[in-house]
């Protein structure tokens, strides 16, 4: 039986759920779904250039499994681009450092130290309390929420 995977550090999340072509109509079953610590992996080799090193201990996972992470990514963006499949970005074994809140009344979108009580967070833009958890939306890919459909 295998152990259990740590969880993969992530620093920020993404700005965007995902893409599609612009020529097509979003097909969510033929989606290629990119998990968050892959996004994360892409983000800090291609983005950042950092070296895999570098880059394993800023995830917490050691060198091997980043590279087998990046590997994974790098085909499914690959995969999405020359297929023309939809990609989201959701889901995985990741801990994220900060809460991430979208503010549905004014589209802000802030993060704050992780909340013990969420339902008295309110937007510091507009003092709205119809915020939407990014870090729940995210994790769990809920596709029902008024950013995700």
């Amino acid at each position: 039986m295998p152990r259990l995977k740590l969880l993969r550090t992530l620093d920020d999340l993404p700005i965007i759920k995902g893409f599609r072509p612009i020529w097509m109509k979003a097909n969510l079953r033929q989606a290629v779904i990119m998990n968050l610590e892959e996004y994360e992996a892409l983000r800090l080799i291609d983005y950042e250039k950092q070296i895999h090193e570098q880059a394993a201990l800023a995830m917490n996972v050691s060198r091997p499994t980043f590279t087998r992470i990046y590997e994974t990514a790098r085909q499914k963006l690959s995969t999405a681009l020359v297929e023309g499949r939809s990609l989201l970005i959701e889901g995985g074994n990741v801990t994220i450092q900060e809460s991430h809140w979208y503010c549905e009344n004014c589209f802000h979108k802030f993060s704050a130290a992780i909340a013990s009580e969420p339902e008295k967070m309110i937007c510091p833009k507009c003092n709205s309390k119809q915020l939407l958890n990014l870090n729940n939306c995210f994790l769990s890919g809920c596709r029902r929420c008024r950013r995700c459909k």
